[in-house]
């Protein structure tokens, strides 16, 4: 059992009030501990920790739930939740099924779940845990304290079982949890962002864009190389598996829902942009939302607003087809590819991710 002591509320004007050193360390340890999250709570929680299991699904759930619906009152028009309970719930039965996670209860209360898959090479060649987001929930009134105490839990074993690269996705739009994972020692990964489908004016009227068929692939094997090298430059350094690209494309297009634009200059292809019905989050394989998977511009080309009318012609497409949502998921260290969809999206969920220095196994 773990007796947690919280505190009330810590204004941020504790920054200006106190001026002495003392004063400051205080008001920082207060912060540290998550106090300025907090309105009025009692003086302990008593957490007890156990092995999840499919007994704690249902549960659990509800927490996954909970969570969602406060994304959606920030960003109204995400997906509604429809089947998600159900998905969700055969979800976490398979995740649950690894016994890799905790459940923190109080006073005979589930207050919070935290749990992973285990992976034996996490963004690179040490063993690793990645939660999503149905891996992870705590009741509002408690979570940054119930998050801060189950990491401190369940991170110790899992070290203790060798997986030191820690990941997470959370909802964007709470900013309080975000921070306190950053307070935990993670930083930013990948984004998760979505937006209404509507027009995009065409800024290049001189680029020649078309919906592709199987008979362009050889005319995208080349940029696709190109993307796959992109990746592997600063400050990225994401090392891909090495494939044929035709053959690759032409798998790609053969799965049903699947669909890519290619703009070309002359007979050169100099930028593509596809998607396709599911992404990286249950969220997006609701029925009114389609996912940007990939896209790239030539280098050469980057000043001519090819990505804005390869995005632009996407939409017109998903509005005839009558889908009411684009998604898109990307890289944060990825500089170009972050600003360009910043400007026309909204993030709704960020994996964050800690590197535990492995030496801690000697």
């Amino acid at each position: 059992m773990i007796v947690v002591p919280l505190h009330t509320t810590v204004s941020t004007r504790l920054y200006s009030r106190h001026t002495n050193m003392q004063g400051t360390l205080g008001a920082l340890s207060e912060i540290a501990l998550g106090a300025r999250y907090y309105k009025k709570e009692v003086d302990y929680l008593n957490l007890k920790f156990e092995s999840v299991n499919k007994n704690h699904v249902e549960v659990a759930a509800d927490l996954v739930i909970d969570a969602y619906r406060e994304e959606n009152k920030v960003l109204p028009y995400l997906p509604a939740e429809d089947n998600y309970l159900n998905m969700l719930r055969n979800k976490m039965e398979d995740l649950f099924d690894n016994n890799s996670g905790f459940i923190a209860i109080d006073d005979n209360e589930v207050v919070g779940f935290l749990a992973g898959y285990e992976i034996k090479e996490l963004w690179g060649k040490c063993k690793g845990i990645y939660t999503p987001l149905y891996g992870n929930g705590a009741v509002k009134k408690y979570r940054q304290k119930v998050y801060q105490e189950m990491y401190k839990h369940v991170a110790d074993y899992w070290v203790k079982k060798g997986f030191t690269h820690h990941g997470i996705a959370l909802y964007a739009q709470d900013v309080a949890t975000i921070d306190n994972w950053f307070w935990l020692g993670f930083g930013l990964r990948c984004v998760d962002a979505i937006r209404r489908v509507a027009p995009i004016k065409k800024s290049n009227s001189s680029i020649c864009i078309k919906k592709a068929e199987k008979n362009d692939i050889p005319y995208l094997a080349d940029i696709e190389n190109d993307l796959h090298m992109f990746f592997r430059s600063s400050p990225i350094f994401m090392p891909r598996q090495e494939e044929d690209p035709i053959q690759y494309l032409t798998e790609w297009m053969s799965n049903d829902n699947h669909h890519l634009w290619m703009a070309y200059d002359h007979e050169k292809t100099i930028g593509f942009m596809k998607i396709e019905p599911t992404g990286e989050r249950f969220i997006t394989e609701h029925s009114t939302m389609m996912n940007i998977t990939g896209a790239y511009v030539d280098k050469s080309f980057r000043q001519l607003n090819i990505g804005e009318s390869l995005l632009g012609e996407i939409q017109l497409w998903l509005l005839e087809k009558d889908y009411k949502l684009c998604g898109v998921d990307y890289e944060s260290i990825n500089i170009l590819g972050s600003s360009f969809w910043k400007k026309y999206f909204t993030p709704y969920t960020y994996s964050l991710v800690r590197r535990i220095d492995e030496r801690i196994l000697l």
